[in-house]
């Protein structure tokens, strides 16, 4: 009996009485005191024995403090977060006082964030790649090529609107721009010697003396054959190796260069036409118009007629005459 619960050996009748009662009020009628005395004794002492408390077989309850409906106080939810300050720049619990001293950095806020409960457990900003970059610490948006005719190296998140009138040098972006952000922070074109020279603004690499006998005049460095020819020597002694008026390379054709290479003296080049606008062979007729343009002011002051590296006579293409033709054609 003392091994088992007080439900267990305490079955209830209808009338909700113990049977023990029961037993202990027939025992007391049939026996005499003495024996009244020790039932008596063993009914009040078997539940103390068994583990019966002063409040029944209710125990503790795991967890809390036992009560009629059982468990303890159940925790409730935190606070939602909310955006508060003068301008809308703290993430808090509660409403916060700060002063009304505006930045610009406040937009981001309102823009691009979240205000929540972090893992922390505090209320804070979300720090989404959008804030980020947005109050610079993180990655600017990319530069890319945009306008109707790829002209534009701008911002990724910037919209350009431009008109679709093609000009020429929009070619040299093509073909030689890299689109970057430079030390300014800004989106634009690298400034590289080969897109100054296709825009016009730089100057073109120099011409060289190469090929296996000297005898070549050109831009860059040329593999030829080596067999050699008595003529190879007129480069050395005379020859001067030039862009000419037509943008190549080549060598200049001096009398000394052209004698020696058994050519003759070629006829000079002179100014002619009806402003004085062209250089061609003495002997040749020009037959120009007599409009005047103000770019025929340049061949007079700053022009040099000459025969150049292609045996043609031309301008020189100098540039205080290109500048000076630029500015008058208001290019």
């Amino acid at each position: 009996m003392l091994g088992t619960t007080c439900e267990s050996w305490r079955p209830r009748l209808p009338n909700g009485r113990f049977v023990y009662l029961l037993i202990g009020g027939l025992t007391m009628d049939l026996f005499s005191k003495r024996h009244r005395l020790v039932v008596a004794m063993l009914v009040l002492f078997v539940p103390l024995l068994t583990g019966a408390k002063g409040k029944g077989c209710q125990g503790p309850i795991e967890g809390g403090e036992a009560g009629p409906g059982g468990g303890g106080v159940a925790g409730g939810e935190p606070a939602s977060c909310q955006v508060t300050g003068c301008s809308g720049q703290v993430c808090a619990d509660e409403d916060v006082v700060t002063d009304c001293e505006y930045r610009e950095e406040y937009a981001c806020y309102q823009e691009h964030s979240v205000c929540e409960r972090g893992a922390s457990g505090e209320c804070g900003w979300r720090a989404t790649p959008e804030l980020e970059a947005c109050l610079g610490g993180g990655e600017p948006a990319p530069c890319v090529v945009t306008g109707c005719s790829g002209q534009v190296c701008a911002d990724a998140d910037e919209e350009i609107v431009t008109t679709c009138e093609y000009r020429e040098e929009y070619a040299c972006y093509k073909e030689h721009g890299v689109c970057e952000r430079g030390a300014s922070g800004e989106c634009g074109w690298r400034a590289t010697p080969e897109l100054e020279a296709c825009l016009g603004g730089g100057k073109p690499a120099p011409c060289v003396v190469t090929g296996c006998s000297g005898q070549v005049c050109a831009d860059e460095e040329v593999a030829t054959t080596c067999e050699y020819r008595e003529e190879y020597a007129c480069y050395k002694e005379h020859g001067v190796c030039e862009r000419g008026a037509s943008g190549e390379c080549g060598w200049r054709a001096t009398p000394e260069l052209e004698a020696c290479l058994g050519g003759g003296e070629a006829a000079p080049c002179v100014v002619t036409g009806c402003s004085g606008q062209v250089c061609a062979n003495k002997g040749v007729d020009i037959v120009t118009t007599c409009e005047w343009l103000e770019e025929y002011g340049c061949y007079k002051e700053h022009g040099v007629c000459e025969r150049g590296a292609s045996g043609e006579c031309g301008w020189r293409a100098t540039p205080e005459l290109e500048a000076c033709i630029e500015a008058a054609s208001g290019e």
